[in-house]
């Protein structure tokens, strides 16, 4: 968990100075994408449920050199 919070702060995460930061460690790469990946697919649901705006189909545009996992 140590690593995780060095991690959060290094990319200065939303996390107040008393709490610690939640993470996972993967293996592989494309463990880690999948992770990421999910977890951006949930950050913009919440973003355009705020909105009022429709979330239920989301659209990643990525280049032909993408990972695979996403």
């Amino acid at each position: 968990n140590r690593c995780v919070n060095i991690i959060a702060h290094l990319f200065h995460a939303p996390i107040g100075e008393e709490e610690t930061a939640v993470g996972v460690g993967t293996v592989g790469s494309s463990e880690a994408i999948m992770l990421a990946g999910l977890a951006f697919k949930r950050k913009w649901q919440t973003k355009r449920k705020a909105e009022g705006k429709p979330y239920d189909k989301p659209n990643i545009v990525t280049g032909a050199n993408v990972q695979v996992g996403l």
